[in-house]
């Protein structure tokens, strides 16, 4: 399968990576750090846009900034096995993001 651009060879990389994090302390602890920082991100704008009444959470800005993560990792194994497009996970997120924020102009 042709990856198209560094984000998907990246994306692969991640995942290859993960056996090692089973079994080696040091990579767990910065796997857990790099999600640590992805959670940390969305949670940043879901707090921001509830603060400034922009979204209207429907669980706290944490939570849902995980799950948001989680979906990322879920939605990238189907991307790498074909099944979807990144231009799909976009669109999937998106909804996502609608649902969980209120805020049905996000686009």
């Amino acid at each position: 399968m042709p990856w198209p651009g560094t984000g998907e060879r990246s994306t692969r990389l991640l995942f290859e990576l993960f056996p090692v994090a089973l079994r080696d302390e040091a990579v767990g602890q910065a796997h857990r750090l790099f999600v640590e920082q992805q959670t940390e991100l969305y949670r940043q704008v879901l707090a921001h846009g509830q603060d400034d009444g922009t979204f209207t959470l429907i669980d706290t800005p944490r939570a849902l900034a995980r799950s948001f993560v989680a979906l990322e990792d879920g939605y990238a194994m189907d991307l790498l096995i074909g099944t979807v497009t990144a231009a799909d996970i976009e669109a999937r997120l998106f909804a996502h993001a609608r649902t969980v924020t209120g805020n049905s102009a996000l686009v």
